[in-house]
């Protein structure tokens, strides 16, 4: 053909003139059902369930706690220091005319016609008591002989100045006094006459007056 024109070719084969067979259907498509399709069901499908399923509870399903599950413990002992002794669950100064070494459950007596100051930790301690010439009116030394006190904001100590004696150890009966010196210092400052137990045997810081 010329350029640009275009002839029909020829057609394909012609089609058949009768179409494919048609299916011929069976005489019986299925199976006849049967007659009893399921098994008829049970008069009684389950057992009857029991009155009881589970056993009563006991009444006390634990026991009681006991009242103390554990004993109370033991206090350790007191044990005191030498010069004391124990009272109910303190240590106490052993009094005047005994004695304690320490961890004794009471303080010992001084031998017959002695005494000691209190808290004394040994017999070596114990005394012959001596008179001061003061009597009661202020504190006595009661191993020496020697009444002192606090007076005028000092401590004082009886002494033996011209009072006659046999032997230089304590005091004698003369009502004589001087200033105590003080531990570190030329007198002690006081004010009440316990305060001066502590320098009590200090040597006089005065002269030994009447």
């Amino acid at each position: 053909s010329a350029e640009g024109t275009w002839t029909l070719s020829d057609p394909t084969d012609a089609p058949v003139p009768d179409p494919t067979d048609a299916p011929v259907p069976t005489d019986a498509p299925t199976d006849a059902p049967t007659d009893a399709p399921t098994d008829a069901p049970t008069d009684a499908p389950t057992d009857a369930p029991t009155p009881a399923p589970t056993p009563a509870p006991t009444p006390d399903p634990t026991p009681e706690p006991t009242p103390a599950p554990t004993p109370a413990p033991t206090p350790e002992p007191l044990v005191c220091d030498a010069g004391m002794y124990p009272v109910g669950e303190v240590c106490e100064y052993c009094p005047e005319g005994t004695y304690s070494a320490g961890g004794q459950d009471a303080c010992d007596k001084c031998p017959a016609g002695q005494t000691s100051e209190s808290g004394a930790k040994a017999a070596s301690e114990c005394f012959v008591a001596r008179s001061c010439a003061w009597g009661d009116a202020h504190l006595c030394d009661r191993e020496t002989g020697c009444t002192f006190g606090c007076e005028s904001d000092f401590c004082w100590s009886q002494c033996d100045g011209a009072c006659p004696r046999l032997d230089l150890i304590g005091c004698h009966g003369c009502k004589e006094w001087c200033w105590l010196s003080g531990n570190g210092e030329k007198y002690h400052f006081c004010t009440e006459n316990s305060q001066c137990a502590a320098v009590k045997r200090n040597s006089c810081a005065s002269t030994c007056t009447l």
